[in-house]
């Protein structure tokens, strides 16, 4: 999701991990979640009956010896791959962060991640109807895809941003937290109501992010801190973060990447479940 401006083609290399391998990275383990959901879910949910079985905290020693060592495999391929994927999001949040401090447009930034999160819903729902209920649908309310809550978040910062004071007084400064305050809680309340992927947590890690933009380390700790009450490997996340070294690399071509990323390869993962028999 990132927009940046503070990119460096001819400076020095500098230590760290540049923005474009922190999307690519990103890119990549999502694919992993999502590949994960479409095509070994698919085939996990075939028999049910075993997947009941494993979710079962009672399970008698007979019944998982009903499970086939193949199935168990696959279930074990299956966790492993979701455990890759919760590394995703966290990224993709601070790049949303690091590009709303760069962008020359924030308007122009709204609508592509807007218009992104738009045209994503359909394969998204496609998948995640087929993985919740074993039937297609292109309207599945239970849950939206990522993307919406990374628009409700860069909305957040967008209202943050305009509630800043110019010139400081005790008055304008409890203004300023308040009205902050009130934008945050608003975008989770809005995330939770409208069923997004990641809901307020995602929100909630983008305003750190924003609110200790002056500490990297303050950014890492909170971030972890509001992160804990999801998946413990989505804290992996913050290893490549706290190696950001802040530039990348410009390219036209590049800066969509995302956008054009995210909906194919849900549209592409969901053709490819359909031949999982």
């Amino acid at each position: 999701m990132l927009n940046q401006t503070s990119s460096f083609n001819n400076s020095p290399v500098q230590k760290g991990l540049p923005g474009n391998f922190l999307k690519i990275f990103a890119a990549l383990t999502m694919l992993i979640d999502h590949a994960a959901i479409a095509l070994v879910y698919s085939k996990l949910i075939l028999s049910k009956e075993y997947l009941d079985i494993l979710s079962l905290e009672d399970a008698t020693a007979e019944q998982l010896a009903s499970i086939p060592d193949s199935y168990l495999g696959l279930f074990s391929t299956y966790n492993i791959m979701r455990l890759v994927g919760r590394i995703a999001f966290p990224i993709f949040c601070f790049l949303l962060y690091e590009g709303f401090m760069h962008t020359s447009d924030i308007r122009r930034y709204l609508l592509r991640v807007g218009l992104c999160a738009l045209v994503s819903e359909i394969p998204f729902n496609l998948i995640a109807s087929k993985a919740d209920t074993g039937t297609v649908s292109l309207f599945y309310p239970k849950l939206q895809n990522t993307v919406f809550t990374l628009f409700l978040a860069l909305l957040m910062l967008y209202g943050m941003r305009c509630l800043e004071v110019k010139e400081f007084s005790l008055k304008a400064a409890m203004r300023q937290m308040l009205g902050q305050v009130l934008c945050v809680l608003a975008a989770c309340v809005v995330a939770i109501l409208a069923r997004t992927d990641y809901s307020y947590f995602g929100i909630l890690l983008v305003a750190v992010f924003y609110y200790c933009r002056n500490s990297k380390t303050m950014q890492i700790i909170l971030g972890c801190i509001v992160f804990l009450g999801t998946n413990i490997a989505s804290l992996l996340a913050f290893v490549p973060i706290a190696m950001y070294n802040g530039t990348l690399i410009r390219s036209k071509k590049f800066k969509y990447f995302f956008y054009i990323f995210y909906p194919a390869h849900l549209l592409v993962l969901y053709l490819l479940s359909l031949l999982v028999k």
